[in-house]
């Protein structure tokens, strides 16, 4: 496998084969890079091209390595020599579109310098998958350009390990038409342009973002993180232990069912139990005055869940809070299940507008699940109330337990899931199974 050089102001033949004769541009080194090639760029690497179209021959077992080293360090490199400072531009509107099987490491990516629309497609044709590591996305031109998965690049990986993004224009963002995994990042939006709406579900498209570790509190006031879009398909957003602005819209209002689903999971400003989900039929956001007295804590804060549903929640399109999970030892013999619950009702909510979902291992000889629920049995059957609880709470009026019984034949997790289905409503759950 051959190691490969690229330096902007390499004066020799172009062969690149050392500094001396490195080729000038990174897309020059595609020609005669194979799969599993490494290509070094210089750390004073700095080329600017009308556009930038870097198709690479990596494989998914031999990956092309792309990595920004010093020029002056040890030759070939070693991971001492690692740098994040090589740049490769585009010029008016050019746009950068990067492909193949393809690990970059420590490039800054400036796409634009105009007034115009230029993109960056970070994967741009169908079944990749690339890795960047300590890469920055920078949109020069002050159109409304993305960054992102082309629409027509079917079956995308991407993944960005400490990488940063900056745009010219509120505008901008970042489009979802693929997977993609963006890592521990500190500051991740760099630059005075914070987009309007930051993640973009595209049209006829799916999509799976994971954000795990990552500082978008730049976004503050007057921002939305993830957008809405009825024509997008399966579009899945999850925020796991993300810091972001107290004040910025979490995410705009699901506008179809199986459009987009958003989960914020230990995420937000401040403090370590922070929950959100939205979707069309409701959201659920953590709760720290209205809890129950000895219910769910995260080990200082006591916490229950605030579930708020909207006009397009019934019962056969409930609102389904995340799994409750508890161990259980019990095999043989029965086992009740309880969570409490309040609300402003007026009364005991119905079995048909609140009620408990248990998954539980029924099958002594198989892992399959089975389930159980204190909800009416059928369309077809009448409402009937759930049981009253003297339970304390810090506020609203009307306690609630949701309970079922059951015999687990296996040790093993247990699962609930609170389905709420009465439209317009405010229920307070404590997310804390009692097994008795």
């Amino acid at each position: 496998m051959a190691l490969l050089y690229v330096w902007s102001g390499a004066a020799g033949a172009g062969t690149g084969a050392n500094w001396a004769n490195a080729f000038t541009t990174l897309a020059a080194s595609t020609t005669p890079e194979n799969a599993g090639d490494t290509i070094y760029v210089a750390h004073d690497h700095s080329e600017l091209t009308a556009t930038a179209t870097l198709n690479f021959s990596g494989t998914v077992s031999n990956p092309t390595k792309i990595v920004c080293v010093d020029r002056g360090g040890s030759v070939p490199p070693v991971a001492a020599d690692r740098r994040a400072t090589a740049v490769i531009a585009t010029s008016a509107n050019g746009s950068i579109a990067t492909n193949g099987f393809t690990h970059y490491d420590g490039i800054i990516f400036i796409t634009g310098n105009s007034t115009g629309i230029a993109s960056h497609q970070i994967a741009n044709s169908a079944s990749q998958r690339i890795r960047f590591d300590n890469c920055s996305f920078r949109i020069g031109s002050t159109g409304n350009g993305r960054v992102g998965i082309a629409s027509a690049s079917a079956s995308c990986y991407v993944e960005l390990n400490n990488c940063t993004m900056s745009f010219s224009a509120v505008g901008q963002g970042i489009d979802l038409g693929g997977d993609i995994k963006w890592s521990n990042t500190p500051s991740a939006l760099i630059g005075t342009a914070v987009p309007t709406i930051l993640f973009a579900p595209v049209t006829g498209r799916g999509g799976d973002l994971e954000c795990i570790g990552v500082d978008l509190s730049a976004a503050g006031s007057g921002k939305t993180l993830v957008g809405s879009n009825a024509n997008a398909s399966g579009t899945k957003i999850r925020l796991i232990d993300c810091k972001i602005d107290a004040a910025v819209t979490k995410s705009a209002v699901p506008a179809a069912h199986g459009a987009t689903e958003v989960d914020f999971i230990r995420t937000g400003a401040t403090g370590n139990y922070r929950v959100f989900s939205h979707r069309l039929t409701g959201t659920l956001q953590e709760e720290t005055t209205v809890v129950r007295s000895g219910g769910a804590s995260d080990g200082t804060t006591a916490i229950a869940w605030k579930i708020d549903t909207t006009a397009n929640c019934n019962y056969s399109m409930s609102f389904e809070c995340p799994p409750i999970a508890i161990w259980n030892d019990t095999t043989g013999s029965s086992v009740t299940a309880t969570v409490e619950g309040i609300w402003g009702g007026g009364a005991v909510p119905n079995d048909d507008e609140v009620w408990l979902d248990v998954e539980y291992l029924a099958d002594a000889s198989s892992p399959q699940g089975s389930f159980i629920d204190d909800g009416k049995a059928s369309l077809l059957t009448t409402a009937a109330a759930q049981t009253s609880s003297t339970e304390s709470w810090g506020g609203s009026t009307t306690k609630f337990k949701l309970a079922v019984s059951f015999t687990p034949q296996q040790k093993g997790w247990l699962y609930a899931r609170v389905k709420c289905a009465k439209a317009a409503s405010t229920f307070y759950v404590d997310p804390l199974i009692t097994l008795t």
